[in-house]
């Protein structure tokens, strides 16, 4: 399996800052995923989609949508155009600013393995899909990119609304996204990046 990580945004309801290197106590919102993610079985390859000047640890890609903050898809295409050439039988789509989300990828997997689906998706407790919370078959993701076209700006829920077949995960919790400061103060102590 492929990781794909979405870490692009602007960050404006955090005062656009580079959300993947906001720290709560005292680690950096792309390394606290970077190591939820590197424990899973059968990883491949793991790329982190970010304009900005990112740092990541040795083995890890890094590439950038094209135009910068252009969306979720954009970003997912971007990542799915730098992993192509050893590409993964899946691949899974997480967020920088869902630090705990995966360790629902096990789950994931399995919905994927028992339903026969496209991509299997996480709908959270509230009731909304997290379609960047998602394990998907490489070959029907690329599919879903095709079916949408013009990759820019579109919303990822469009990109799970082009699979062919979906398969819903009732959410932990652990999907869920810190968008601004005050839901980072409820992970723990944080720090902004520099701008």
């Amino acid at each position: 399996m492929d990781v794909i990580i979405v870490a692009g945004g602007r960050g404006k309801r955090m005062g656009g800052v580079d959300k993947a290197a906001v720290t709560v106590n005292g680690e950096r919102l792309i390394d606290h995923l970077l190591d939820e993610v590197s424990v899973l079985d059968a990883l491949q390859q793991v790329v982190v989609v970010s304009g900005r000047n990112l740092e990541v640890r040795p083995g890890v890609k890094v590439t950038a949508e094209d135009p910068p903050f252009s969306g979720p898809v954009a970003g997912i295409l971007a990542g799915m155009e730098e992993l192509r050439e050893a590409a993964a039988e899946r691949t899974a789509v997480l967020a920088v600013d869902a630090p705990e989300s995966a360790t629902l990828i096990p789950e994931l997997n399995e919905a994927l393995d028992e339903s026969g689906a496209d991509v299997a998706v996480i709908r959270e407790e509230g009731g909304h899909l997290q379609p960047l919370c998602a394990v998907w078959h490489t070959e029907s993701l690329w599919l879903a990119l095709n079916e949408l076209g013009d990759a820019a700006n579109k919303p990822a829920k469009a990109l799970v609304g082009a699979a062919g077949s979906v398969t819903e995960l009732a959410g932990t919790g652990e999907e869920r996204d810190y968008d601004t400061l005050e839901e980072l103060a409820a992970l723990g102590e944080y720090e902004l990046p520099e701008q």
